[in-house]
């Protein structure tokens, strides 16, 4: 039986394969949507409409974020995960902690212990908060809905990528959470570490370079996310081909995500979980029931 995190990741491959290879699969009931349509003949499907470090109504990363990223209709909440000096996951984007500490504290967090940094009291946008760790952001999740996975990119080099998936995985299977998660990081040998070691996992490249450089992926991955303003219908084309799914990074730009679902993309990634919705629904199709 197919389940309520394989539906997600199958979405938009409902959509590019013809129904028939879908309903092969299974993948028609993988693929459903918040809502059944009116017609009970019908699967109605859409991309992925993924909150950037959550929802942009409170700071990045917090536990605040996650909760209104569910509560605002995300299928996903994406969030920057690293270690502490203890081996802790803790959820925050930058290697330092200048550009959010209160008091403009700049330290390394893996120079931290998780009850160093939580000390620590972070601002944005006028509102503090405190770092949360990757077990306080699942139980967030959990306790919020039952419709809202985590994309979690994994901050790390090659040197420390086993400890941070070891440690991850740790929290993953402590808190049952497996099937709500996907992984991804920008390195090709992480994916590669944590595909080998973690077999069953959804794991995927993130691929945002600046400037013309060429956008490559791994064999090893299942999805690639990258930039919005890098999207062609060539890469989308290619990824596909490779049976990768594409998301694609839009910001708070509604314009860029409804170009890049027109190009094919199987989800879009916005620091607005309702600006990813909105655009999601807009290209949702229906496809008749056998």
């Amino acid at each position: 039986m197919t389940n309520h995190h394989d539906w997600k990741q199958y979405a938009l491959q409902a959509v590019v394969l013809a129904a028939v290879t879908a309903l092969a699969f299974g993948m028609i009931v993988a693929a459903m949507p918040h809502r059944m349509p009116a017609d009970p003949h019908t699967w109605v499907v859409r991309p992925l409409a993924i909150a950037h470090r959550g929802d942009d109504t409170a700071p990045e990363n917090s536990l605040r974020s996650i909760a209104n990223a569910a509560r605002n209709g995300a299928d996903y909440a994406e969030i920057d995960v690293r270690l502490t000096a203890d081996g802790t996951p803790v959820v925050f984007h930058d290697r330092r902690t200048g550009r959010l500490s209160l008091r403009g504290r700049d330290v390394p967090v893996s120079s931290l212990t998780v009850r160093q940094l939580q000390r620590m009291v972070m601002s944005q946008h006028g509102e503090r908060y405190r770092v949360p760790t990757l077990a306080q952001v699942i139980d967030v999740a959990q306790r919020t809905s039952s419709d809202m996975d985590l994309l979690l990119d994994l901050k790390t080099n090659v040197r420390h990528a086993r400890r941070l998936t070891d440690a991850v995985a740790a929290q993953i299977e402590r808190y049952g959470f497996a099937d709500r998660v996907m992984m991804m990081s920008t390195n090709d040998e992480i994916v590669t570490m944590i595909r080998r070691r973690h077999p069953d996992w959804i794991v995927g490249k993130c691929v945002s370079p600046a400037g013309r450089t060429a956008v490559e992926w791994t064999r090893d991955a299942d999805f690639v996310v990258m930039r919005g303003d890098r999207v062609t219908r060539e890469i989308v084309d290619h990824a596909h081909r490779d049976n990768l799914s594409v998301y694609a990074g839009v910001g708070g730009d509604a314009r860029q995500a409804n170009r890049c679902l027109g190009l094919g993309v199987d989800g879009v990634l916005s620091d607005s979980a309702g600006i990813a919705l909105r655009a999601a629904e807009r290209h949702e199709t229906r496809l008749a029931r056998g």
